[in-house]
C-alpha cells in the first residue's frame, strides 16, 4: 500500500507542474493579463508552428530495429485503440439515449482526446523524451481520424461531406516528413535543427498556458449542469484507459508502448472539440461542457490512471 502512494505521490508531483502551467494560463486570462480571444491566435502558433517542430525534433533519432518494432507495435495498439473507442461510444450514447442533437459532441469527446495538447507534455513528464516519437505516430492516426471521422460525426445527417483537403495540415505534414526522415537515417543539419528544436520547447509550457487560459473562458457554474457530461467524462478518463490496459495491452508484448498507449487513452476530451462543433454547426455549448468538466477532472484522473495501471 505505502508503495502505491508513493508511487502516486511521485506521478502526482510530475502532474502537479503541469497543474502549474495551467493556472498561469488561467490567472492571466482572468486577472486581464491576456485578452480571452488571444487564446485562439495562441492555438495556432501551437497546433501550425510549436507541435510541429515538437514532432520532427522527437523523430531525429537514430533508426534501430527495435525503434522500427515499437512503432509498428504502437501502430496496431492505437488503431485497435480507437476501434474500440468508436464502439464504446456508440454503446455509451445509446444506453444514455442521448439526444440526437447532442450524439455526435458526445461521441466525437469519448473518442478523441487532447493527445496533442496535453498529450506530448504528459508523456515528455512521464516517459522521457523517447516517448515524444511514439505520441507523435498516435498523432498522426488522430489527426486523419479527426478530420474524417470526427467531422462525419458532428455532421451526420446534416450533409456536410468530408473535404480532403483537411488533411493537408502541418501536423500531419510534420509527421510524414519526420517519420520519413527517420526511416531514411536522414538528419536535420544544424542550424536548423537546433532552431526546430528550441521552437519544439515552447510546446510543454505554451500548450499548458492554453488550456489554462481556455477553461478561464467557461463560466464555470455552466459547465457542471448535466449529468451525461459527467457520465461521458468518466468514461473518457477512466473506463477507456482501463479497458485498454485489462483487453487491449495483453496483446502486446511492449510494456513502454503499453505505457504510453494508456497515457493516451486517459487525456481529457480534446480542445479542438469546441472548434469543430462550431464549425460544422454542433452543439458548442455541449462541447464546452465536456471539455471543462473532462479537463478538470483530468488533473485527478492521469495521475491516479498511470499510477494504477502501468
Amino acid at each position: 500500500m505505502n508503495g502505491a502512494i508513493m508511487d502516486f505521490l511521485i506521478v502526482a508531483d510530475q502532474i502537479f507542474i503541469l497543474v502549474l502551467l495551467i493556472a498561469a494560463g488561467y490567472v492571466a486570462v482572468a486577472t486581464k493579463i491576456v485578452d480571452p480571444r488571444a487564446t485562439r491566435g495562441l492555438s495556432g502558433l501551437l497546433i501550425n508552428i510549436t507541435i510541429p517542430a515538437l514532432i520532427v525534433a522527437s523523430m531525429q533519432v537514430p533508426f534501430t530495429p527495435e525503434r522500427l518494432v515499437g512503432a509498428e507495435t504502437l501502430v496496431l495498439a492505437t488503431g485497435m485503440l480507437y476501434v474500440f473507442s468508436f464502439a464504446l461510444a456508440w454503446a455509451v450514447s445509446k444506453t444514455m439515449r442521448v439526444p440526437a442533437a447532442e450524439e455526435g459532441v458526445l461521441q466525437f469527446a469519448i473518442v478523441f482526446g487532447n493527445v496533442g495538447f496535453m498529450g506530448f507534455p504528459v508523456a515528455l513528464t512521464l516517459f522521457g523524451e523517447e516517448a515524444l516519437f511514439y505520441v507523435a505516430i498516435f498523432n498522426l492516426f488522430f489527426n486523419v481520424l479527426v478530420f474524417s471521422v470526427g467531422i462525419a460525426m458532428l455532421t451526420e445527417g446534416r450533409g456536410k461531406g468530408f473535404d480532403p483537403k483537411l488533411l493537408v495540415n502541418p501536423g500531419i505534414a510534420a509527421s510524414v516528413v519526420g517519420l520519413a526522415l527517420f526511416l531514411g537515417s536522414v538528419e536535420i543539419p544544424s542550424p536548423f535543427i537546433d532552431s526546430i528544436e528550441l521552437l519544439g520547447g515552447v510546446t510543454t509550457p505554451l500548450a499548458m498556458i492554453i488550456v489554462g487560459a481556455m477553461l478561464a473562458t467557461f463560466p464555470a457554474r455552466e459547465m457542471v449542469g448535466n449529468w451525461r457530461i459527467w457520465a461521458a467524462s468518466a468514461v473518457l478518463l477512466l473506463a477507456v484507459p482501463a479497458a485498454y490496459c485489462y483487453l487491449l495491452a495483453p496483446v502486446f508484448a511492449d510494456p513502454y508502448i503499453n505505457g504510453i498507449m494508456i497515457t493516451m487513452a486517459a487525456m481529457p476530451a480534446a480542445a479542438n472539440t469546441v472548434i469543430f462543433a462550431e464549425q460544422y454547426g454542433a452543439d458548442s455549448r455541449l462541447a464546452s461542457q465536456i471539455v471543462f468538466v473532462s479537463t478538470i477532472g483530468s488533473l485527478v484522473t492521469i495521475p491516479l490512471v498511470t499510477t494504477v495501471l502501468l
